[in-house]
């Protein structure tokens, strides 16, 4: 998730009331089907591309869910999702109407890395789905691959299925639940899970600890992994110790600027870059995504944990 202005500061009492017209929130409630916080976001019907590209520029919905307060907004071409907190806005999903296939932001583009990792690409767990466009891009390329998308805002995944081209059905099931309550109670084992509950400047203390941790490796299968979408330093270089009390390695794939990262976690024989490499040009050529994979291998790190930090616990 990536912060458009303010600071990382988090207070569940600083909401702020915004002002809209009264004409444009009857316009809005009519022709969306508002509010999205009581619907079941699977029996929602979702906007076409060309609807999408027809909505006007500017805010499209602003209300406050159970969690949030969310702000949907067209920016050109492209449609955004972001959280509001304390009068900044950061920004949670982005799109581009134009090439809807292309993941937008920078941690997008790196977190199909952990492909690269998982034994099998069977079963994967998003959690914390957002706006849906890592968990649709998956669905685009790779429609085999089952996916369970658990959000905890039912008010943010209505916007993913009507706004953000987020359409659960074959293989593809939406989840408004607590991340570690769905981890707790589900029957499946993953290939792959992603934990991308860290949005809006607020990163929830029950989902990155050695606890949680060995919750979310107990439902993997053999082989698999656990990647995390991680933006600040700090929870970078303690989560990478957290990860290796349980995980054998972990590898991190940074963006250009620094801004964002992929943490991957898991077990086994550690891979090299000639390895990688062969893996990543089988990937793209059986499922040909449109972000190349063998691109990604440039963004690579392998973790050194750093002595004297203590990893995250429950408390």
């Amino acid at each position: 998730m990536m912060e458009t202005k303010g600071s990382k500061s988090y207070s569940k009492s600083i909401l702020a009331v915004v002002c809209v017209p009264a004409l444009v929130i009857v316009a809005v409630g009519i022709l969306y089907g508002s509010p999205w916080q009581e619907q079941d976001p699977n029996r929602i019907q979702p906007l076409s591309l060309q609807e999408l590209r027809d909505l006007p520029q500017g805010d499209i919905e602003d209300f406050r869910s159970s969690f949030s307060h969310v702000v949907v907004r067209k920016e050109g071409t492209n449609l955004v999702l972001y959280f509001k907190r304390g009068g900044s806005l950061y920004k949670e999903t982005e799109i581009d109407l134009s090439r809807p296939e292309r993941l937008v932001l920078a941690y997008g583009e790196l977190a199909p890395a952990a492909l690269l990792y998982a034994k099998q690409h069977r079963r994967f767990l998003l959690l914390g789905l957002g706006g849906g466009a890592l968990s649709n891009y998956f669905h685009r390329f790779m429609p085999d691959l089952y996916i369970d998308g658990v959000e905890i805002d039912g008010g943010v995944a209505a916007m993913a299925v009507r706004y953000f081209r987020t359409d659960p059905g074959v293989n593809y099931d939406i989840h408004v639940d607590d991340a570690r309550r769905f981890v707790q109670q589900t029957p499946h084992k993953y290939d792959l899970v992603m934990g991308d509950a860290y949005g809006g400047g607020y990163i929830p203390e029950h989902l990155i600890t050695l606890e949680f941790y060995k919750e979310v490796k107990s439902i993997l299968n053999p082989g698999g992994v656990l990647f995390l979408n991680i933006y600040d330093d700090e929870v970078h270089e303690r989560s990478v110790v957290t990860l290796r009390k349980i995980f054998d390695h972990t590898h991190t794939y940074h963006s250009f600027s620094n801004a964002s990262r992929i943490l991957i976690a898991f077990d086994g024989r550690d891979p090299g870059k000639e390895e990688l490499l062969e893996r990543a040009l089988r990937l793209q050529k059986k499922y040909g995504f449109y972000h190349d994979l063998t691109d990604l291998l440039k963004h690579r790190r392998v973790d050194k944990p750093k002595s004297g930090l203590k990893p995250y616990r429950d408390e």
